[in-house]
Protein backbone atom coordinates (compact mmCIF):
# COMPACT_ATOMS: atom_id res chain seq x y z
CA UNK A 1 0.00 0.00 0.00
CA UNK A 2 2.76 2.74 0.91
CA UNK A 3 4.52 1.70 -2.61
CA UNK A 4 1.24 2.69 -4.01
CA UNK A 5 0.77 6.05 -1.88
CA UNK A 6 4.84 6.53 -3.30
CA UNK A 7 3.80 6.17 -6.61
CA UNK A 8 0.43 8.25 -6.55
CA UNK A 9 2.95 11.65 -4.81
CA UNK A 10 5.03 10.86 -7.53
CA UNK A 11 2.63 11.19 -10.54
CA UNK A 12 1.08 14.16 -8.69
CA UNK A 13 4.29 16.08 -8.57
CA UNK A 14 4.73 15.00 -11.98
CA UNK A 15 1.28 16.30 -13.46
CA UNK A 16 1.79 19.28 -11.38
CA UNK A 17 4.84 21.09 -12.72
CA UNK A 18 3.60 19.43 -16.33
CA UNK A 19 0.78 22.12 -16.02
CA UNK A 20 3.17 24.64 -14.54
CA UNK A 21 5.41 24.33 -18.34
CA UNK A 22 2.16 24.69 -20.02
CA UNK A 23 1.50 27.73 -17.92
CA UNK A 24 4.45 29.05 -18.27
CA UNK A 25 4.77 28.09 -22.15
CA UNK A 26 1.22 29.49 -22.51
CA UNK A 27 2.55 32.90 -21.04
CA UNK A 28 5.81 32.53 -23.03
CA UNK A 29 3.32 33.25 -26.51
CA UNK A 30 1.35 35.43 -25.31
CA UNK A 31 4.64 37.78 -23.62
CA UNK A 32 6.10 37.36 -27.65
CA UNK A 33 2.84 38.35 -29.08
CA UNK A 34 1.38 41.33 -26.36
CA UNK A 35 5.21 42.57 -24.70
CA UNK A 36 7.98 41.61 -26.64
CA UNK A 37 7.82 44.99 -29.37
CA UNK A 38 8.49 46.47 -25.89
CA UNK A 39 10.12 44.69 -23.21
CA UNK A 40 12.10 41.95 -25.76
CA UNK A 41 11.70 39.03 -26.54
CA UNK A 42 13.60 37.64 -23.27
CA UNK A 43 12.39 40.88 -21.27
CA UNK A 44 15.53 43.10 -20.95
CA UNK A 45 13.66 45.99 -22.26
CA UNK A 46 15.31 46.03 -25.50
CA UNK A 47 12.28 45.78 -27.74
CA UNK A 48 11.99 47.19 -31.21
CA UNK A 49 9.84 49.80 -29.66
CA UNK A 50 12.25 50.86 -27.03
CA UNK A 51 14.96 51.67 -29.37
CA UNK A 52 12.39 54.67 -30.02
CA UNK A 53 12.27 55.65 -26.66
CA UNK A 54 13.80 58.46 -24.71
CA UNK A 55 15.36 57.18 -21.75
CA UNK A 56 12.82 57.98 -19.42
CA UNK A 57 10.37 56.08 -21.10
CA UNK A 58 12.43 52.76 -21.84
CA UNK A 59 10.42 49.55 -20.99
CA UNK A 60 11.13 47.67 -17.75
CA UNK A 61 13.98 45.23 -17.62
CA UNK A 62 12.05 42.45 -16.59
CA UNK A 63 14.96 39.97 -15.96
CA UNK A 64 16.44 41.53 -12.63
CA UNK A 65 15.36 44.59 -12.20
CA UNK A 66 13.05 45.86 -9.26
CA UNK A 67 9.23 46.26 -10.45
CA UNK A 68 8.23 49.78 -9.69
CA UNK A 69 4.59 48.22 -9.01
CA UNK A 70 4.08 45.18 -9.69
CA UNK A 71 5.51 43.66 -6.33
CA UNK A 72 3.69 41.04 -5.62
CA UNK A 73 1.54 38.59 -7.75
CA UNK A 74 -1.98 41.14 -7.51
CA UNK A 75 0.03 44.17 -8.32
CA UNK A 76 1.26 42.59 -11.37
CA UNK A 77 -2.18 41.78 -11.90
CA UNK A 78 -3.77 45.01 -11.39
CA UNK A 79 -1.13 46.20 -14.03
CA UNK A 80 -2.43 43.82 -16.54
CA UNK A 81 -5.83 44.69 -16.06
CA UNK A 82 -4.98 48.85 -15.59
CA UNK A 83 -2.36 49.40 -17.74
CA UNK A 84 0.16 51.77 -16.52
CA UNK A 85 -1.53 54.68 -17.09
CA UNK A 86 -4.42 52.70 -14.54
CA UNK A 87 -1.54 52.64 -11.92
CA UNK A 88 0.08 56.13 -12.20
CA UNK A 89 3.03 54.82 -14.45
CA UNK A 90 3.70 55.04 -18.17
CA UNK A 91 0.44 55.97 -20.74
CA UNK A 92 2.27 53.74 -23.41
CA UNK A 93 2.31 50.89 -20.91
CA UNK A 94 -1.45 49.28 -22.52
CA UNK A 95 -3.65 47.54 -20.37
CA UNK A 96 -4.15 43.97 -21.03
CA UNK A 97 -7.84 43.45 -19.92
CA UNK A 98 -9.27 41.19 -22.50
CA UNK A 99 -7.39 38.74 -21.08
CA UNK A 100 -8.44 36.12 -18.82
CA UNK A 101 -7.60 35.51 -15.30
CA UNK A 102 -5.87 32.00 -16.40
CA UNK A 103 -4.08 33.74 -19.23
CA UNK A 104 -2.33 36.55 -16.71
CA UNK A 105 -1.93 34.00 -14.45
CA UNK A 106 0.16 32.52 -17.45
CA UNK A 107 2.13 35.62 -18.26
CA UNK A 108 3.12 36.06 -14.86
CA UNK A 109 4.39 32.92 -14.40
CA UNK A 110 6.52 33.71 -17.66
CA UNK A 111 7.40 37.04 -16.20
CA UNK A 112 8.93 35.39 -13.19
CA UNK A 113 10.77 32.95 -15.19
CA UNK A 114 12.62 35.84 -17.07
CA UNK A 115 14.26 36.57 -14.04
CA UNK A 116 17.92 35.60 -13.67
Amino acid sequence: MKKYATLLALSSALLCSAAFAADVAKGKTLFAERCASCHGALGAGDGPIAAGLPPEQKPRNLQGAEMKFATSDEKFKELMQKGGVGVGLSVLMPAQADLPADDVESLLLFVKSLKK
